[in-house]
């Protein structure tokens, strides 16, 4: 799984959400993850986000190994929002119907 960080030099939240997917990913990379950052200003950051519609800044996208979008998280998540969902996404945590209907 990968995690996109796309961020901008002008966007006033996009340091917060960078930190925080710096931070909580590399506990998940025994489990294949890997994360880049996107500048939206280069030409594979509008490439990037021309391809997966990003509109707000910050967005933090999770992709698969074949590169199609599970999921997106738009603005700055908190450490424990994106560790449940790289979790979740991971198949690491099991939803709340799962764990009672097995």
């Amino acid at each position: 799984m990968k995690i996109l960080v796309f961020v901008s030099s002008r966007c006033p939240h996009c340091p917060n959400a960078e930190k925080v997917a710096e931070k909580i990913a590399p506990e998940y990379y025994n489990y294949r993850l890997s994360f880049k950052k996107v500048r939206m200003k280069t030409s594979e950051g509008k490439e990037l986000a021309s391809k997966y519609n990003i509109m707000a800044m910050p967005t933090i996208l999770f992709l698969d190994e074949e590169d199609n979008e599970i999921q997106r998280i738009n603005g700055a998540p908190s450490e424990d929002s994106l560790r449940n969902k790289i979790e979740k996404s991971l198949g690491l945590k099991k939803s709340f119907f799962s764990r009672i209907f097995g």
